[in-house]
């Protein structure tokens, strides 16, 4: 009787990059699983995946994604959005809840999982919404594997109605009682309708004028309010698409005092400077706004001293027909990015703004453990075997017509790019390689672990 054999395959050749370093490894998969990862594990009569001269990174896992489904399917839908995903070396997502309608409560959260469960070519997880009235709905939620819970401080797509403080709190303690993440888009509501008003009242209709009606001390002022009253209800907390200088050196003093709070920087807001607008008008109109360049400085010095935490990309995709909007006031904000996040962050690594095991760091390795995904972000024994193989070297142009979004229009068409994915494997199985989705969508949802308990009324 023959010895079964130890792997169902190994692949040979690599140097594993993690957040912490890099070394010349076989990594051993096993029923979806990394069974080991060290030198020479290839036997006879197991087959291998030849990684010569290439990156094996763990897939990235994007907490900031909206996939549009329900109720906005002819901007994206769930499977078109998740071979993006694939497509970019991304293997696990975590979508928005501002859909139509926006999943606020634990039915319409039931009946979400069931739309999108059998379509998605990577890993998900879903945000419930933290609305204006619905507390009682947290716990229910939480029940059916929420991964934590968005709130909208400012208007964005969707126009979902901003809660008030009291409303705010009464959620942010219920999140607290479920033991999950609370992630919030901090700017305040009233301003930007206000700045907005006037603008228009004014007669502006120019892209710039998205950024003047947003100025930076609304999400100064959001962000302080929001920790404060977070830290006060025991809410874990995180702060979406940080976006200024003055709302990170805020993060910053707020830490000093003993406030516990995760940052994210998009990828937008890192490549893009306000000089942009007269480059590509509203396609980058984006909530909060791409900024002058001395907040993108300070956004790349925050990860340089280890201040933010995580990098997404807030992929916001539109019709083609909504991105040519003139006016900006009808223009919708976001536009598509979950592709292009490794290409481009791969390319800066290459210039020397980061490095490879950065990029682990903040889209793999951080946000797995703040969301308390068990397995998932890193290559290593027992994790899902979830990676990317890169080539860190290949000289390319981004060329939009490539990508596996609905509608492919992108800022970042003809940039010129180092390094490409060349595999993408999800749990063990091939799933993207050299431009092509390979097979049916095998994608599960990723429910987080997490400790409930009690919080006082």
């Amino acid at each position: 009787m023959s010895t079964p054999a130890p792997f169902d395959y190994v692949v040979t050749g690599a140097t594993v990059v993690s957040h912490d370093g890099r070394r010349r490894h076989d990594v051993a998969i096993r029923d979806g699983r990394i069974a080991a990862v060290g030198e020479q594990l290839a036997t006879d009569g197991v087959r291998t995946v030849d990684a010569s001269g290439l990156l094996l990174l763990p897939g990235l896992v994007d907490m900031h994604v909206h996939l549009r489904e329900p109720g906005m399917t002819e901007k994206e839908d769930f499977a078109s959005g998740t071979r993006a995903a694939a497509a970019g070396g991304v293997t696990t997502v975590v979508d928005m809840p501002n859909t139509k309608p926006p999943v606020a409560t634990a039915e319409r959260y039931r009946q979400k999982l069931e739309l999108v469960r059998d379509k998605a070519y990577v890993d998900f997880g879903l945000y419930g919404m933290l609305d204006h009235d619905n507390a009682d709905e947290i716990a229910g939620m939480a029940e059916l594997g929420a991964m934590g819970f968005k709130l909208f401080m400012g208007q964005t797509t969707g126009d979902n109605r901003c809660p008030n403080d009291a409303a705010i709190f009464r959620g942010l303690e219920a999140a607290a009682a479920a033991d999950l993440v609370v992630g919030v888009h901090a700017e305040n509501d009233h301003l930007l309708r206000m700045f907005g008003d006037r603008l228009q009242a004014s007669g502006r209709k120019d892209p710039r004028a998205h950024l003047e009606g947003r100025p930076a001390f609304v999400e100064v002022e959001a962000v302080t309010r929001i920790i404060t009253m977070a830290t006060e209800a025991g809410t874990k907390l995180h702060i979406h698409h940080l976006s200024t200088a003055v709302g990170l050196q805020r993060v910053l003093d707020l830490r000093a005092q003993g406030h516990r709070v995760s940052v994210e920087a998009l990828v937008a807001h890192l490549f893009l400077d306000d000089d942009a607008y007269e480059t590509h008008g509203n396609l980058i109109k984006l909530n909060p706004p791409i900024r002058p360049a001395r907040d993108v400085d300070a956004l790349w010095a925050g990860i340089a001293r280890g201040d933010v935490d995580i990098i997404a990309t807030d992929h916001a995709p539109h019709t083609a027909v909504e991105q040519a909007e003139e006016d900006v006031w009808k223009a919708y904000g976001g536009f598509i990015g979950i592709e292009t996040m490794l290409p481009l962050l791969l390319t800066a690594a290459a210039r020397g703004k980061l490095r490879v095991e950065d990029i682990v760091r903040l889209c793999s390795y951080r946000p797995a453990q703040r969301w308390s995904m068990a397995n998932k972000g890193q290559i290593a024994p027992g994790f899902d075997a979830d990676f990317v193989l890169v080539d860190p070297t290949t000289e390319t142009v981004l060329d939009a017509a490539t990508l596996h979004s609905k509608h492919n229009v992108t800022p970042y068409h003809g940039w010129p790019l180092v390094g490409s994915v060349i595999a993408t494997y999800l749990r063990g199985r091939l799933v993207f390689e050299k431009g092509d989705i390979i097979g049916a969508p095998t994608g599960r949802q990723i429910i987080p672990a997490r400790t409930p308990h009690a919080v006082a009324p």
